[in-house]
């Protein structure tokens, strides 16, 4: 009578290495998917975010009341934190009596830039550990692969006579090890290049908001010179 052979009963019959192997794939797993469901979460909220405002921006005659809507707010996220970091550069600046035009467009152009590379950091924080985990996996699986058939060989020539029955169970438990292998690194693999692109579009609508930005102030500031002027 045949006996099926169970995923659960060939991991639990394997080596201790092999069950070592397929611990810690099983582990980068977890972690795996709560890093892609969390940054699933965290990006698509930020692109939201950013397509909202940059259409506030857009539609708005009054950038004081945009600054004001802002203020009322404990986080700022995205192009809304260029915009809100770069006007308040700008009023420290005044506040300090800076009339300089060059200097003030260096210091927000400082400002934003600064900004951009937080928000870009916060993007990017866990990506490099799903990269890792798709990196890696494959080989810590093959790992337990060659360890569990060099097992099973072991044990076959201790057996003297080699069936189907006997090689199949060890054959397939040392298979296990590269699935789970291949299960870790396929999702994390496209979930970080599905990410890295999410955070390049970020970063390249942050960008040019922040050239958007500079040219307003820059507009502002040759407003107010020729008001001087006059």
């Amino acid at each position: 009578m045949n006996q099926e052979i169970s995923i659960i009963q060939l991991i639990l019959n394997a080596s201790i290495i092999v069950q070592i192997v397929i611990g810690i794939l099983v582990f980068f797993s977890i972690v795996s998917w709560g890093i892609i469901f969390s940054k699933w979460f965290f990006l698509g909220k930020a692109k939201y975010e950013t397509k909202s405002f940059l259409r506030q921006f857009k539609n708005t005659n009054n950038v004081s009341t945009l600054y004001t809507a802002l203020s009322a707010k404990e986080e700022h996220h995205s192009v809304a934190a260029l915009f809100y970091n770069g006007i308040n550069e700008y009023n420290k600046l005044n506040k300090q009596g800076t009339t300089n035009p060059e200097v003030i467009l260096l210091n927000i152009e400082r400002t934003l830039s600064s900004s951009v590379e937080s928000e870009i950091d916060r993007y990017e924080n866990s990506l490099s550990t799903l990269a890792t985990f798709g990196s890696v996996s494959p080989y810590i699986g093959l790992l337990g692969t060659v360890w569990g058939i060099m097992h099973a060989f072991i044990g076959l020539g201790n057996m003297g006579q080699a069936t189907l029955s006997t090689v199949a169970p060890g054959i397939a438990e040392a298979l296990v090890a590269t699935a789970m292998g291949l299960f870790v690194a396929i999702p994390a693999y496209i979930a970080y290049n599905k990410f890295t692109a999410e955070v390049n579009s970020l970063n390249n609508k942050m960008n040019k908001f922040g050239d958007d930005f500079l040219n307003l102030i820059s507009r502002k500031l040759a407003s107010n010179t020729r008001d001087e002027n006059d």
